[in-house]
């Protein structure tokens, strides 16, 4: 008798889908610029490079620290689905 692997059963031999996406790296800067000026948020900064300078994270941090990132974008995005599309 062969061995079967699970990946060659035909239930998981289908095309998978992203179920769980983190926000943080997710959102382009640009995409949070465009929601924030549409709904009249104000940002630390106004172009895409400048805001990613100031959300992104390029080395590790504590948790609260990694927290006070998403203080800076949530409000341009929370409660709107075509900004979170």
């Amino acid at each position: 008798m062969r061995a079967v692997t699970v990946s060659q059963l035909p239930l998981f031999d289908k095309p998978k889908v992203e179920l769980h996406v983190h926000l943080d790296r997710a959102i382009k800067p640009e995409t949070i610029l465009y929601y924030a000026k549409k709904r009249g948020i104000p940002l630390p900064d106004n172009t895409g490079d400048q805001l990613w300078d100031i959300i992104g994270m390029d080395e590790p941090l504590s948790f609260p620290g990694f927290l006070a990132k998403f203080d800076y974008y949530m409000p341009a995005i929370t409660g709107d689905r075509e900004a979170i599309k």
